[in-house]
């Protein structure tokens, strides 16, 4: 079971027991999450547009292994209610959920540019 810090934006401690320390490692994670978290946020954004609750599923899930690498505990809960509600066609929370998980997102990615200064 994955041990998250529900204190932090992101569990830098955690995430480094992960990769064996490897601190150039993390910053090569943390750009490409940040690259993909721009892209993630758009396919949120355009799946709810379109109301494509099967493809709304699919891009939370892929947000969720994303940030996952993170131990961040409020964005993949944010993206395990999306995928529940997604999956069970609930559009009256869709529009809600997906902000949430965009709002997670975005504050991992701060956190991380943050982490690259």
């Amino acid at each position: 079971m994955i041990q998250f810090d529900p204190n932090t934006v992101y569990d830098r401690h955690w995430v480094l027991e992960q990769i064996g320390r490897d601190e150039g490692l993390l910053r090569d994670i943390a750009a490409v999450f940040i690259t993909d978290s721009q892209s993630l946020r758009a396919s949120l954004l355009n799946e709810l547009a379109a109301g494509d609750a099967q493809r709304l599923h699919a891009v939370a899930h892929c947000a969720k292994s994303a940030v996952s690498n993170f131990g961040v505990r409020a964005a993949v809960d944010a993206a395990l209610a999306l995928e529940a509600a997604a999956k069970a066609d609930d559009h009256s929370n869709l529009g809600r959920l997906t902000e949430q998980l965009c709002t997670e997102l975005q504050r991992v990615e701060q956190a991380l540019q943050n982490e690259l200064r």
